[in-house]
């Protein structure tokens, strides 16, 4: 494997460990705001809970999904369309 495959491939890997930290980061400073507009802390967990089953349940399918059409381009698909909705988040 040359150098440059190399670069671009730890290039890849530390975009996406940057955008899950970044996703985390983005629920947790949201989470109040959802709160309190679903009624109170009563809920918080909840919440919590339904963005992980979320979270959780999509693996397996992106999995799938990159078995049949290729880990490169759902890799580039996920990664855009999880840009495109923080931006519509803002």
């Amino acid at each position: 494997m040359s150098q440059k495959r190399i670069n671009i491939i730890t290039a890849g890997v530390i975009l996406s460990l940057f955008l899950a930290s970044m996703e985390s980061t983005v629920v947790a400073t949201a989470m109040p705001s959802i709160v309190a507009q679903l009624g109170g802390l009563s809920i918080y967990s909840w919440v919590f809970s339904i963005y992980m089953l979320a979270s959780t349940t999509t693996v397996p399918i992106y999995g799938k999904v990159s078995d049949l059409f290729g880990r490169k381009k759902i890799f580039t698909f996920s990664m855009g369309l999880f840009l495109f909705g923080s931006v519509l988040c803002k």
